[in-house]
């Protein structure tokens, strides 16, 4: 990727740009709250994944924050209208330190935590699949034995040790209840007979990305949503952009032919953040400095953020 300085935005009042977010105040509360966690070390592919989300921040100023949405069915021509940085309260919390390290790791969990008892919904900012471990722990909180865990991923993330192809495993040992985690998107040619067969074991549920292709993607999130919701526990959901096909996700070092479209991610994305039981989304395993020279890896995650906040305004009614 080119390391030449980009050129500088134009400014139009009539046109204002989204991020650049406050910081969040002491004890104050948010609708949504962003966090990066810059983990890379334990990635099995080389990676520079710890520099995605300043990128991230970065793409989001290329986008505006108006949404229309259709009405209700059978309206034609209604719409619903809004602007996510006036209908919603958005902080930014910054990066947390060295997330790849044991202490790290709890401190990151603590630090989301903190967040996600004082927002709506919190977006944790990869990094690497490892950071799924304090955004799901952090989001759970006291009630990780009834959370829920929603992956799209190409990847069960079921290996054995601590990289970003464990973190799945990892939540389970530590006390997720794998009959409610849900994993759309596994790929062939992407995973392992032994990790298939663990999965099964364990009684996750796994949708193929095959079903994709058969099934609408709202019906495929309300299965999702009533599996991994069926305690009544909050859900985090897991962004893996590697789920993309490598055409849409060339900044993803796992990414392979044939995934997912970015309208499909970004559809169901808003979707799965529209429900009140999904109190985490993080957007995971996209390398900015491996990405095309226009960016759409770091532009498609950004855009995850946005639907993300999208699917919130949605259920808060704004």
């Amino acid at each position: 990727m080119s390391t030449e300085a980009a050129p500088a935005l134009s400014h139009d009042p009539s046109w204002p740009r989204t991020g650049g977010w406050a910081t969040p105040e002491p004890d104050a509360r948010a609708d949504l709250s962003i966090i990066g966690v810059p983990t890379s070390r334990t990635s099995l592919s080389p990676t520079n994944a710890h520099e995605t989300p300043a990128a991230v921040r970065a793409a989001l100023r290329r986008y505006s924050s108006h949404v229309v949405a259709p009405g209700a069915p059978g309206e034609r021509g209604s719409e619903h209208e809004l602007v996510l940085d006036d209908a919603l309260r958005i902080v930014d919390a910054g990066d947390v330190d060295d997330p790849d390290t044991e202490d790290g790791e709890v401190a990151a969990t603590a630090r989301i935590a903190e967040l996600a008892a004082r927002s709506e919904l919190v977006v944790a900012l990869g990094g690497d699949n490892a950071l799924t471990v304090p955004a799901a722990l952090g989001v759970a909180g006291e009630r990780l034995a009834t959370a829920g865990l929603i992956t799209l991923d190409a990847h069960h993330d079921l290996r054995d040790g601590r990289s970003n192809g464990s973190p799945v495993r990892r939540l389970v040992e530590a006390g997720l209840d794998p009959r409610r985690i849900v994993q759309i998107g596994i790929a062939d040619f992407a995973n392992s007979r032994a990790y298939r067969q663990r999965a099964k074991d364990l009684g996750i549920t796994v949708i193929h990305r095959d079903e994709l292709h058969e099934r609408p993607l709202r019906e495929i999130a309300a299965e999702a949503l009533e599996v991994a919701g069926a305690a009544g526990g909050p859900i985090h959901v897991d962004l893996d952009v590697d789920v993309c096909d490598r055409s849409v996700a060339p900044g993803c070092p796992a990414s392979i032919p044939g995934g997912l479209q970015a309208h499909e991610l970004r559809t169901i994305a808003r979707l799965l953040a529209a429900d009140p039981r999904v109190r985490g989304v993080d957007i995971a395993e996209v390398d900015s400095t491996a990405d095309t020279a226009d960016a759409r890896t770091v532009r498609l995650s950004a855009m995850l953020v946005l639907e993300a906040a999208a699917g919130l305004a949605q259920r808060l009614g704004r």
